[in-house]
C-alpha cells in the first residue's frame, strides 16, 4: 500500500518451502506502473530476503522469460539464474520461467558490501 496516497502498489509473495532443501520461492510480484523505477521492487525484495534468510538458506525466484524488466531487476540484488521451468498459474496455460537463485552467504556479502 501507498501511505500517501492509500493506493495499492502492488503484491508479492513466499511459496513452496521445501525443508529438505532449506529454501523458498518468491514470486508473482505485481506492481502497478506507477511504481515502477522508484526502488519499490528492490525494497520490498530486500525487506523479504533479510527476513527469509532467519529461516532458510537459499532463496528461489520464478521470473517470466519475457519479463527483461525483472530479470535485469533481481540480477541487481545478487540473483543468478540457474535453471529454466514451465510453470503454470492459476488459470493459464504453463509458461516458461527462468529460475534465480541467491544464497545466504551470497546475500550477507552483497549487503556489507553495499552498507
Amino acid at each position: 500500500m501507498d501511505k500517501a496516497t492509500g493506493s495499492i502498489a502492488g503484491s508479492t509473495r513466499m511459496y513452496d518451502y521445501n525443508a529438505q532443501n532449506n529454501s523458498i520461492l518468491i514470486g508473482y510480484t505485481f506492481y502497478a506502473t506507477a511504481y515502477w523505477g522508484k526502488g519499490v521492487n528492490h525494497a520490498v525484495k530486500a525487506l523479504l530476503l533479510d527476513y527469509l534468510f532467519q529461516h532458510v538458506t537459499e532463496v528461489y525466484f520464478h521470473i517470466g522469460a519475457n519479463n527483461i524488466r525483472s530479470q535485469i531487476a533481481i540480477g541487481r540484488l545478487g540473483a543468478e539464474k540457474v535453471s529454466e521451468q514451465q510453470v503454470a498459474y492459476f488459470g493459464e496455460l504453463p509458461k516458461l520461467n527462468y529460475v534465480y537463485k541467491i544464497a545466504k552467504e551470497a546475500w550477507l556479502v552483497r549487503k556489507q558490501v553495499s552498507s
